[in-house]
């Protein structure tokens, strides 16, 4: 299962997807708490905005009613800064404030501060907490502004707190300080990282179940190809497996699949008519040569005899090496291992050369040869190969064509189109086997002038043909004998 598709898609999308939850979970926490501790500093602020207020407030209704224990009345007149701070009044300020006010007794703590670090009040949680007083690295500084701190006290929780600086014209008055405790906060905070953790893995293996499903769904297809294809074997290689019907990969990996199995299957039948080909070629004349031999061997021969016997030996060979000959130049074909050098040729002579070498063999048949080819018909092509071509379909005919036959050869032209035609006078070719004559090794032994024939060099014919940008076409009429034409691309000589 490991090394199975489905089991790594699913443990990689599994994996992913606990990744990308997971960033998403941290990104989403690291959010929420910051949000939440910025609502808790603004409430604060607020906070201490409205111990300003009251201290302020305090401040101008003693002036109003002019019950202030100060001495003289005048003490009170001018700004907060003048008439308070500036003439140390504050601490006096705030500890009236405090009695009159009880502000020190709210929810959340308080503490007052002087400008120069001095704590004038404080809520009595505050000293409970012990949050230690330290301004002079903050008076030292010079930036006097709002800051906001986070403490760890004595019972464990946390407690956040603003310090306050409050102005007037550009004049520090005093500090206002006042904290609150995180505990409902870390609460929420806790509650989410808990559900953070237990949906996460949820979400993660629920979408692995859900991953394997569809891997399989998808894979499902593959599945089927896997087993048909288990079920060939080399006498089984006409199967073919069932092309899913998906649109995708999978359709055309299946498709290729059944390609690939075309191209063996070919293979493999060229390779069995290519053995049986050769085994029965061979088998025939190597018999024919083992008997004579071992007839010449039993008594003493002349040397007449010993001569006839080695002659008969040779024209055996001879027509070995053929069939060897066509059989190479068959499997060098399908391999692509014969290169063509192009260039142009007047295929009238080309026929009349080849013809002068089979003249022998029809004068010794008996069969009258004939070449029709006067006008200039030039096609593009390697010379060997043309040659094997022509030689191939002229020794076929006069094979095939009776004592007192005639064989005709022609080249043409028509339309832009080259024509090599040949023709004879035989029994012609069985209707049945016409359409598989130029089959590589097709074999078709009953013939109507029975004569066997492996059809290699039909086979090698046809791919010249091809080689050469043509096609070749065989006809026939039972006892008027049969046509082959060949048809190439012409060109201008």
């Amino acid at each position: 299962m490991i090394r199975s598709i489905r089991f790594s898609l699913t443990l990689w999308y599994g994996v992913i997807l606990i990744l990308i939850l997971s960033l998403f979970g941290g990104v989403l926490y690291t959010n929420v708490k910051a949000n939440l501790i910025r609502d808790v500093d603004r409430l604060l602020v607020s906070e201490a905005d409205g111990i300003e207020d009251t201290i302020t407030s305090f401040w101008k209704a003693e002036l109003e009613t002019r019950s202030s224990p100060v001495s003289s009345p005048r003490n009170l007149s001018g700004s907060f800064y003048e008439a308070v701070v500036g003439r140390g009044e504050l601490r006096a300020l705030v500890e009236r404030w405090v009695d009159v006010t009880e502000e020190l007794d709210t929810v959340r703590p308080v503490r007052i501060i002087s400008g120069t670090g001095e704590m004038l009040a404080s809520s009595p949680s505050l000293l409970r907490w012990e949050i230690p007083v330290n301004f002079q690295a903050r008076l030292a500084g010079g930036a006097i502004k709002t800051t906001y701190e986070s403490y760890r006290v004595f019972d464990g929780r946390q407690v956040r707190m603003v310090t306050r600086p409050i102005f007037e014209q550009n004049h520090l008055l005093y500090f206002v300080q006042v904290a609150t405790s995180l505990l409902q906060t870390e609460a929420s905070l806790d509650r989410l990282k808990s559900w953070l953790f237990c949906l996460i893995p949820a979400t993660g293996v629920l979408a692995s179940l859900i991953g394997w499903f569809l891997a399989s769904l998808v894979l499902r297809p593959v599945g089927k190809m896997i087993h048909e294809a288990r079920q060939m074997r080399e006498s089984r290689l006409h199967q073919r497996i069932q092309v899913p019907k998906t649109g995708d990969e999978l359709q055309e990996l299946g498709i290729t699949f059944n390609e690939m199995l075309d191209r063996f299957e070919r293979g493999f039948k060229r390779l069995r008519q290519f053995s049986a080909a050769a085994s029965h070629e061979l088998r025939t004349p190597l018999t024919v040569m083992k008997g004579e031999m071992e007839l010449a061997l039993r008594k003493s021969r002349t040397e007449g005899e010993y001569e006839r016997v080695l002659r008969n030996q040779l024209n055996v060979v001879n027509d070995m090496a053929h069939v060897v000959e066509q059989l190479l130049a068959v499997a060098h074909a399908e391999d692509g291992e014969l290169a063509v050098h192009w260039e142009t040729l007047e295929l009238g002579e080309l026929i009349r050369s080849v013809v002068r070498g089979y003249g022998p063999m029809a004068s010794q048949k008996k069969v009258s040869l004939q070449v029709l080819a006067t006008d200039s018909v030039c096609i593009q092509g390697e010379k060997s190969l043309l040659e094997r071509l022509i030689a191939n379909l002229l020794e076929n005919a006069l094979k095939h064509t009776p004592p007192e036959g005639r064989v005709m050869l022609e080249a043409s032209q028509h339309g832009g189109q080259c024509f090599l035609i040949v023709r004879d006078t035989g029994k012609g070719i069985l209707a049945e086997d016409l359409p598989n004559i130029f089959d590589k090794f097709f074999s078709h032994q009953q013939s109507s002038d029975g004569i066997p024939s492996t059809g290699i060099g039909l086979g090698l014919c046809r791919w010249i043909a091809e080689v050469h940008k043509g096609t070749i076409e065989a006809g026939s009429v039972r006892g008027q004998g049969a046509e082959f034409i060949v048809s190439f691309p012409g060109v201008t000589a």
